[in-house]
């Protein structure tokens, strides 16, 4: 017996959707600064995401440290290569 789920399409384009967010940096919310002067990067986030997908970050920001609650972040000792696939990973898969 078919029923109305089974008729019903729910294919999603939400991995797509949320690349399209991370890279047009709308709706941001936080800044990240990562690496050390003169080879920083500054990327921008969305909490909502960064705590959904990372427990890490959601005791961060959950937390409310005084740097978080300016919403910015600094993690020196990581490149901005490295993140930023972090960042792509979290958002895309």
């Amino acid at each position: 017996m078919t029923t109305l789920i089974d008729t019903i399409d729910l294919s999603s384009d939400l991995t797509s959707d949320y690349a399209k967010l991370y890279e047009s940096n709308k709706y941001t919310d936080i800044s990240i600064n990562v690496g050390r002067e003169p080879n920083n990067k500054i990327f921008l986030a969305h909490t909502v995401v960064l705590c959904t997908r990372s427990t890490y970050f959601e005791k961060m920001i959950v937390e409310g440290t005084e740097e978080v609650q300016h919403m910015s972040m600094s993690f020196e000792d990581v490149t901005s290569e490295v993140f930023e696939i972090l960042l792509r990973y979290m958002f895309t898969n």
